[in-house]
């Protein structure tokens, strides 16, 4: 991984200037061995930090918006099957076709890398919208378990997960010194999704069927990440690896240090998105009101993404990550655990929508002041394939306990798992503060 520079070089001569060019973050300085661009040619590239480099961050936003907005409407798809299509199929069984769809989200993202490197960056996320939007479609005519989990899973996985790596990827070739705010506002665009689309295919299912649900929700993935994906381009030449995995970055302990914090990251906030709105229900509050609680989550989540983007500008996103873990798992235990109050549980889920998704708005960030700019797309992609990792094996494995130990009433253990993966992430968190 590149170091910190210790010693920056002179770069007031025309020879030296031709060998490096000196990049600057909020956290590091690194110098960059022979350069394809000399100091002249950078002069005249797009500005850092303004002009274009907005257009890029409402692009990467609005893709952000349908891609993992989306995700949140397969919540109202779930209920639709176990209550009205396979009323006779396990839910475990019905499960595996969000499972999939969100793995193949996650870790389809390292394909990414060396696809743009052979139609760049913005034929490649007009390509993720093209796969989407078939799995889409596709999905609207299927009537059989399997046939969902091939389309809404795995073919709208992979194409979402190519608009995902891009989207987390481009803004850190635009922006610098306000990198943090705008990797924040584009990861907000997953909340803001959550108020949108929700709504829409909730009405529309209950209207005219899940089908059409699929049909309408395809059309807008389309139009608006087409217009996202028109809209990118690189700042200079982008040029990322030409591998699926490099294996020297599995090598490396701060990329092994971000996929364990992923892996537990991501089970310690799947598991109250999934089973919190039921423990709502089991305390007596309504069905609708549980289900419209999300709305709560995702508004809170959205400013929180935003203002920590801001302050990751003046404060280290690993600092804010740590502090943002532990007081997640800290509520985990003092509010969800203890309580059966309505009162204690929705000032818990306006709590956890601010705290508990710094890691995926920040992240991007982290992950950009350490490595340069032709590592920050396979890194995301590693990242996210130790959060598809740990859905497939956390998730199901936090169900199995839940079904034996918990007899689908009794949440003490689930709860006390999501605490724990919170909290262990810290150490990992901590190891790379000081790394």
């Amino acid at each position: 991984m590149p170091e910190k520079d210790k010693n920056p070089v002179d770069i007031s001569n025309s020879s030296t200037a031709n060998n490096y060019i000196k990049r600057t973050s909020n956290e590091v300085d690194l110098i960059i061995e022979n350069p394809k661009l000399d100091i002249q040619e950078e002069s005249k590239l797009p500005p850092l930090d303004k002009g274009y480099a907005w257009v890029i961050m409402f692009a990467c936003f609005i893709n952000i918006v349908f891609a993992f907005g989306s995700f949140s409407a397969f919540g109202v798809f779930q209920t639709y099957y176990l209550k009205i299509t396979f009323l006779n199929v396990p839910a475990e069984t019905i499960a595996w076709i969000s499972t999939l769809s969100i793995f193949f989200t996650d870790a389809g993202g390292l394909l990414a890398g060396p696809i743009i490197r052979r139609l760049g960056i913005r034929y490649t996320s007009i390509l993720g919208t093209v796969i989407s939007t078939i799995g889409l479609v596709l999905a609207s005519f299927s009537t059989k378990v399997w046939q969902l989990a091939l389309t809404q899973g795995l073919i709208f996985g992979l194409g979402c997960s190519i608009i995902v790596n891009i989207a987390y990827t481009v803004p850190a070739l635009w922006f610098d010194k306000r990198r943090g705010f705008a990797i924040g506002t584009v990861a907000s665009g997953g909340s803001f999704g959550s108020l949108i689309i929700v709504p829409i295919v909730t009405n529309i299912s209950n209207s005219r069927g899940i089908g059409w649900s699929f049909r309408i929700l395809a059309i807008l993935f389309f139009v608006v990440t087409l217009v996202g994906g028109m809209l990118l381009k690189p700042r200079t030449e982008f040029k990322p690896v030409n591998k699926v995995i490099e294996f020297e970055l599995l090598k490396d302990p701060v990329t092994i240090m971000i996929c364990i914090i992923s892996f537990f990251v991501e089970i310690g906030f799947c598991v109250p998105m999934l089973y919190f709105p039921a423990s709502l229900i089991d305390i007596g509050v309504e069905k609708d009101l549980a289900t419209n609680l999300i709305m709560v989550f995702s508004a809170f989540s959205a400013i929180s993404r935003i203002l920590s983007g801001y302050l990751a500008q003046r404060i280290s996103p690993v600092n804010i990550i740590i502090v943002s873990n532990f007081i997640s798992g800290t509520i985990m235990m003092a509010m969800w655990y203890t309580s059966r109050s309505f009162g204690v549980y929705l000032a818990f889920y306006i709590l956890l929508g601010m705290f508990s998704i710094q890691f995926f708005s920040l992240g991007p960030v982290m992950i950009a002041n350490y490595y340069n700019d032709d590592k920050i797309s396979q890194v995301n992609g590693i990242s996210y394939m130790a959060m598809g990792l740990a859905v497939i094996v956390g998730i199901p494995s936090v169900g199995a306990i839940f079904q034996k130990y918990g007899k689908r009433r009794n949440y003490s253990q689930i709860i006390a798992i999501t605490s724990a993966c919170y909290l262990i992430s810290i150490i990992f968190l901590v190891g790379l503060r000081y790394y």
